[in-house]
């Protein structure tokens, strides 16, 4: 009988025994190479060891390993106005280390500068595990992790879509909090019109919008940020994921409106804006802008679409490197059939949804590759 791992038992876990990345591929410590289309779960847009972030760990830890926010980084500034990526209404950038905590700072500084306490969120969405941010989930199953009670009447939910549910947006709604492409609950996309429709209706209740860009900001979708792409311009953002290329950090951005009404003490964390989370934020940041991948993601959603869109039975969602794809097999059994031609896709909360959310350096070989194994796996 082997001895009891010492990690606590809650991931479900592939059998699969990582060893190195490079790119996009994964090597097993059996020697197999796994092409990686699922991003470590949307975390690494330049791909696995890109050489500008080893080079930026080594530099940044030789110069400034880390210090608290009590003092001066120029780092921190420098990182900042990369991550606001030249909006022309966020300006304050307050870091984390998750996407999770962003919310839950975003659910706060909306209830105290509102002066109300109700939440509203999607009836598909996923926000995170601390409790206010599970609070606002209301994916299936989710709600009931909840350690406490929730507070009666602190969340409700919009159908996402709902145009006619747009109007329950009142004058006791402190935010909406919005989850910009539920992806978990199988990579949904909003019918045109209906985010300006939502903000409209928040700008006349005084509701304040809050887009969680967790999954969907820093280029996923094409667009620096996913409300970019839906032509609207909330109070407050919530970033994590792809935004350190792997490093653990979060970002809360908010508007000078709110963040002139922000005082001392508001928000806080230790680890939070380290100087090496703020130098892989402003590598990958900068490394984006240079290599022009937003355009490289834009173009990686059409051959997808070209090239796994056409094949019968497969139907795509989402946009640039947050794809839905729904095929005839059951997203469990797909990827574990796609593990055995050397590709790893992820799933989601829709059975018959898997998720492909690859590193925006992914080429056009890798694609054609991808097309090649699901022909089989379908038996086309």
């Amino acid at each position: 009988m082997s001895e009891p791992s010492p990690l606590l038992d809650v991931y479900p876990r592939l059998d699969i025994e990582l060893a190195s990345a490079h790119g996009c591929w994964l090597r097993t410590s059996d020697g197999r190479e796994i092409l990686d289309l699922y991003g470590g779960h949307a975390v690494t847009p330049l791909g696995h060891g890109h050489p500008e972030l080893t080079r930026t760990l080594a530099e940044g830890h030789a110069t400034l390993d880390f210090f608290s926010n009590s003092l001066h980084m120029p780092v921190q500034q420098r990182a900042a106005q990369r991550l606001l990526g030249g909006s022309d209404h966020l300006r304050h950038v307050h870091f984390v280390n998750s996407g999770t905590e962003a919310n839950e700072a975003a659910l706060h500084l909306a209830r105290r500068l509102s002066g109300r306490e109700r939440v509203l969120s999607f009836d598909c969405a996923f926000h995170g595990r601390t409790l206010a941010a599970l609070g606002a989930t209301a994916l299936s199953g989710y709600s009931q992790r909840l350690s406490v009670p929730r507070v009666a009447d602190a969340y409700g939910t919009l159908r996402f879509g709902a145009l006619e549910d747009v109007e329950r947006i009142d004058d006791s709604v402190a935010c909406v909090l919005c989850e910009s492409v539920p992806s978990l609950a199988g990579v949904l996309m909003p019918p045109d019109g209906y985010y300006p429709a939502l903000e409209a209706r928040c700008r006349e209740a005084g509701a304040l919008l809050v887009f969680d860009e967790v999954q969907g900001g820093i280029g996923r979708l094409g667009r620096w940020f996913a409300h970019e792409l839906f032509g609207v311009k909330p109070d407050m953002v919530t970033l994590a994921k792809s935004i350190a290329g792997g490093y653990p950090a979060g970002a809360l951005l908010v508007s000078g409106e709110l963040g002139a009404r922000v005082k001392h003490g508001e928000l806080g964390t230790t680890f939070g804006g380290g100087p090496l989370a703020c130098a892989m934020i402003e590598t990958v940041a900068r490394v984006i802008d240079e290599q022009g991948l937003l355009a490289r993601v834009e173009a990686i959603f059409a051959g997808l679409r070209e090239h796994v869109g056409s094949i019968d039975g497969v139907t795509l969602s989402g946009a640039g490197c947050l794809v839905g794809l729904r095929t005839p097999l059951p997203a469990a059994q797909l990827r574990a059939r796609l593990l055995e031609h050397q590709v790893l896709v992820g799933t989601s909360a829709e059975p018959q949804t898997a998720r492909l959310l690859p590193p925006y350096v992914l080429e056009d070989a890798h694609i054609a590759r991808f097309a090649e194994a699901l022909r089989h796996v379908l038996g086309h």
